[in-house]
């Protein structure tokens, strides 16, 4: 019973409120980051609009009250606070077990910011004492945690630096409040400021690369969105991007970036802004693949497996629901590489076309539609729009290979291999070795360029090398550049780029190496989509460009299945480390800099500093100049001014250790002695003479005999000191 009484008194001893705090900058700025991080959740749609508000109203109603209520609180308030904050507990429990997924933890953020909000608000109305105003700023850090987990952009960056604001001003007027002082401590906040910073930059610095994680189930949104008129058609659900490619022989004779469409016409030039189309969280940078196509007509590609050439046969309806399992194309049948799992979270940030993104080989697609279209070629189309805030996750196997493992995959193999029967079925080889004509042109120019390349002895060169051949004589022989002359009517794109113009951007120059490895019989094919644009430390998410549009080749190996090349954009191996990132982006930024202008804008401002600095520095007087220019002379001659020692004195003291200089400092003393106390003001031209001396004084150089004059003076005037005390014993 003593035992339990013990307890009680403790819980009761715990729970008393402490001395009221009567700060109201205190209270304001804790009330403030209430808010803000309750409007940061908000932003990132964690909470509604109506809690939103409730929570903000009842913030600043506690708060209030609390205020006017902090010597006498009201006994019963904690217990309906107690009451409050489990049925909140109970009420997240129960949504919980409701509504969420095991392992997807997203699906917990949105009660959890509730819970907190709940939490926070109906705490207003109980803090009186210095420690509840604290858990309250304390406790919107929490808020703001929630909401960070779900920022994919910048966005959160204004809510983040207002609340630091109010956390810093909350902060200063706790110790105001606790030191019983007045006034901001500036030089403890500009100290304590930078070394924060310097320490989460290092922090930042060595953090590890990012690892998306691949035990979880992933969500998916998909806001906005509609069916579209026919299943298998590609649309972009705003009218953003045209549905099909724009004819160079039109109007304009120009036309614009074609997006992505069923036909991809590699005469219309490219338009491309720096707008973020899309943010991506993946396992690893890649090329994300929107579609390939087959056949090559001259001028423009197009999908065999399109339901407009008649082949509907290969269109596959997933209707399973999220996750959509995706079955292997036939050509991905016969690949025998283990890949590793690689996961891509893909958000919209622009209405786009209802392609499915995503890194080969695609397996799972966690996305918020009744159902998928799987065209012949792998294409995965979502028979709803993608409207700007749709969010789908897809799971893929990558089965990149090695240069070695892609060399080797072309040596003849022995007839009891099962690598033998890794290779193309006879209609797909015809389906990715087509061409519309003959290039006698291309196939001579495509052989001169992998005439010898390969190792000695191995005979034909392999397949891998032959590609890599055609890739650097890409690079050196073509300019890239996206204003490309119209295209001729009837004219081949291929033989013009080639033997003519030589200019293009990606898909000029992709399209000519599929063909040219066709003509060597090589199974290639064409392939857009995006590269991985720049990867922001802040978000650990990929920002996607328009201008990362991309197209690039894909070339068939035995074994391997299809494999990315492309001479004109490199791909990282891996997530970067955020202090890397960081770390080049300043780089870059310094080496763009205009450094003469900075220069010269710098040095003006040393220079207007020191002007302001001297004139504040310069004594109010011309007596006062005199006197400190004697002293720093004094200082350099090696006898400095003693403590209550008049000018005067100090002048005759100068004189006798520098005597040419005696007159000149017998007459610059006597001069400020008569007009301080004799009250005699002398002439502008004798304060002239006077200044004119005493600067010369000031920045006389001294040779080692009055330095040696010096010291010696110093030493008689120590023994004189030392023997004082000797003298007075009477010895």
């Amino acid at each position: 019973m003593g035992a339990s009484v013990t307890v009680w008194q403790r819980v009761v001893e715990a729970n008393r409120p402490g001395p009221p705090e009567h700060s109201v900058p205190f209270r304001v700025a804790s009330a403030a980051a209430v808010m803000i991080a309750v409007a940061a959740c908000w932003s990132q749609g964690e909470l509604s609009v109506p809690v939103t508000v409730f929570t903000m109203v009842a913030t600043v109603a506690g708060n209030v009250l609390s205020y006017h209520r902090r010597a006498d609180p009201w006994p019963a308030v904690k217990p309906l606070l107690a009451a409050c904050a489990i049925g909140g507990f109970v009420w997240f429990i129960a949504t919980v077990t409701r509504t969420a997924t095991p392992g997807d933890i997203s699906t917990v953020e949105g009660p959890l910011a509730v819970l907190f909000a709940w939490v926070l608000s109906t705490h207003a109305f109980d803090v009186p004492a210095r420690r509840d105003v604290a858990y309250s700023l304390a406790g919107s850090a929490a808020l703001m945690a929630v909401a960070a987990s779900q920022s994919v952009d910048l966005s959160l960056a204004v809510y983040v630096v207002a609340w630091i604001a109010c956390g810093i001003w909350g902060l200063v007027s706790m110790w105001q409040s606790m030191a019983g002082v007045r006034g901001f401590p500036w030089r403890t906040v500009s100290i304590a400021g930078p070394t924060v910073l310097v320490m989460a930059a290092l922090l930042v610095a060595v953090l590890p690369a990012p690892r998306v994680s691949t035990s979880l189930i992933f969500p998916s949104s998909s806001p906005n969105s509609s069916s579209v008129d026919s299943p298998t058609n590609l649309t972009d659900g705003s009218g953003s991007l045209p549905a099909h490619a724009a004819n160079p022989q039109g109007r304009t004779g120009v036309g614009g970036f074609l997006g992505f469409a069923k036909s991809l016409d590699t005469g219309v030039r490219a338009s491309l802004g720096n707008q973020v189309v899309m943010r991506v969280r993946s396992s690893r940078p890649n090329f994300w693949i929107g579609q390939t196509y087959d056949k090559w007509d001259g001028q423009s590609w197009l999908q065999s497996a399109d339901p407009a050439s008649g082949n509907n046969g290969h269109v596959t309806k997933l209707d399973t629901g999220s996750p959509f399992t995706i079955p292997p194309a036939a050509d991905q049948l016969a690949t025998q590489l283990a890949g590793t799992t690689d996961v891509q979270t893909f958000y919209l940030a622009q209405s786009g076309p209802n392609l499915v993104f995503h890194a080969d080989t695609a397996q799972r697609v966690y996305l918020e539609s009744r159902s998928l279209f799987l065209t012949g070629d792998g294409t995965i189309v979502s028979s709803t729009t993608m409207g700007a805030g749709t969010i789908y996750t897809v799971v893929s196997s990558d089965n990149t290979a090695t240069a070695q493992q892609l060399r080797d995959a072309t040596v003849p193999l022995p007839p009891n291999d099962p690598g033998t029967n890794a290779q193309l079925s006879s209609a797909e080889q015809l389906r990715y070795l087509q061409l519309p004509h003959a290039y006698p042109r291309v196939s001579a120019l495509a052989e001169r360029i992998v005439s010898g390349v390969g190792s000695p002895g191995d005979g034909d060169p392999r397949t891998y090398d032959k590609v890599e051949a055609i890739e650097a004589w890409m690079s050196s022989h073509i300019r890239y550049t996206t204003d490309i002359p119209p295209l001729a009517p009837g004219a081949d794109a291929v033989d013009t780029f080639l033997f003519g113009t030589r200019l293009g951007y990606c898909e000029q120059i992709s399209t000519a190496t599929v063909v040219m490895l066709r003509s060597l019989g090589i199974p290639a094919r064409e392939t857009v989509g995006y590269v991985p644009g720049s990867y922001n430390p802040i978000t650990d998410l990929y920002d996607v460009q328009a201008k990362d549009a991309h197209a690039w080749v894909q070339v068939w190996f035995p074994g391997y299945g299809w494999q990315n090349f492309d001479p004109t954009a490199v791909v990282p191996l891996a997530n970067p480390t955020p202090g890397s990132v960081i770390a080049n982006r300043a780089g870059a930024t310094l080496r763009h800099l205009p450094w003469i202008p900075v220069a010269i804008a710098a040095a003006a401002g040393i220079a207007i500093w020191q002007i302001r600095r001297r004139r504040r520095l310069r004594p109010p007087t011309w007596a006062r100049q005199i006197a400190d220019d004697l002293e720093r002379g004094g200082r350099r001659l090696g006898r400095p001014r003693r403590t209550a020692e008049t000018l005067t004195a100090y002048g005759d003291r100068l004189a006798g250790a520098d005597p040419p200089n005696a007159e000149g400092l017998a007459g610059a003393t006597r001069l400020v002695e008569r007009s301080t106390y004799g009250g005699m003001e002398p002439s502008a031209d004798q304060i002239a003479r006077a200044l004119s001396f005493t600067r010369r004084f000031r920045s006389q150089r001294r040779g080692r005999g009055a330095r040696r004059d010096a010291d010696q003076e110093r030493a008689s005037s120590s023994a004189s000191s030392n023997e004082a005390p000797a003298a007075s014993s009477g010895r």
